[in-house]
C-alpha cells in the first residue's frame, strides 16, 4: 500500500469516528459538520464546497459533466433534512442509502464526495443503532445510482449486510 492510500485511508477512519462521536451523542449531523467531516477526509479546508460544474468519470468508464449548483451547502443541508425525518421515522438504513445516493449524485462538494457521502451514511447507522459500519458500504461496488435497479440493489445488500449482522 502506498504512503499516499495509507494517508487517505487514516483520514477516511478519522471521519467515521467523528461520525461515531456525533452519533453517539446525539448530536445533528449539520452542514457545518459535513464540512469538518469533508476537511478530514481531504485534506484541504478550501474550498469544500463545489463552485463550478464537474466532469466526472462513471463506474462504466462514461464521463458526464455535472452543472453548476446554485448552492451546494443548500442542497446537502435538504438531504440531510430528508434523511434526518426518515431515520425519526423508523427508517434509518433507508436514510443512510438515500444521503449516501444523494451525495454521490449531486457531487456537492469540491473533492471527497463518495468518502463523505459513507461518513454520512455511517453517522445514520451508527445514531440509529444499524449494526452496520459505513465502511462495508464503502467496499461495496456500484453502478450508476442514477438507475433505480442499481439503488435497489444497493439497499437489498445493505439490507442483507444488516440482518446477518443481526444474527450475530
Amino acid at each position: 500500500m502506498t504512503l499516499a492510500r495509507q494517508l487517505e485511508l487514516s483520514r477516511f477512519q478519522r471521519a467515521l469516528e467523528v461520525t461515531e462521536s456525533l452519533a453517539a451523542n446525539r448530536a445533528l449531523l449539520t452542514t457545518m459538520e459535513l464540512e469538518r467531516i469533508n476537511s478530514i477526509i481531504t485534506g484541504k479546508t478550501d474550498p469544500i464546497w463545489r463552485l463550478g460544474p464537474v466532469t466526472l468519470t462513471l463506474p462504466g468508464g462514461k464521463t458526464e459533466t455535472l452543472a453548476l449548483i446554485s448552492d451546494p451547502k443548500i442542497t446537502a443541508r435538504d438531504h440531510l433534512h430528508v434523511a434526518t425525518e426518515s431515520s425519526e421515522n423508523g427508517h434509518p438504513v433507508e436514510a443512510a442509502i438515500q444521503i449516501y445516493a444523494e451525495f454521490v449524485l449531486s457531487h456537492v462538494f469540491a473533492d471527497g464526495n463518495r468518502r463523505t457521502a459513507v461518513a454520512a451514511a455511517h453517522y445514520f447507522f451508527k445514531r440509529y443503532d444499524v449494526p452496520i459500519s459505513g465502511l462495508a458500504l464503502h467496499e461495496i461496488g456500484l453502478g450508476d445510482l442514477r438507475e433505480k435497479d442499481v439503488r435497489e440493489s444497493l439497499k437489498d445488500t445493505v439490507m442483507q449486510i444488516v440482518r446477518f449482522a443481526g444474527k450475530r
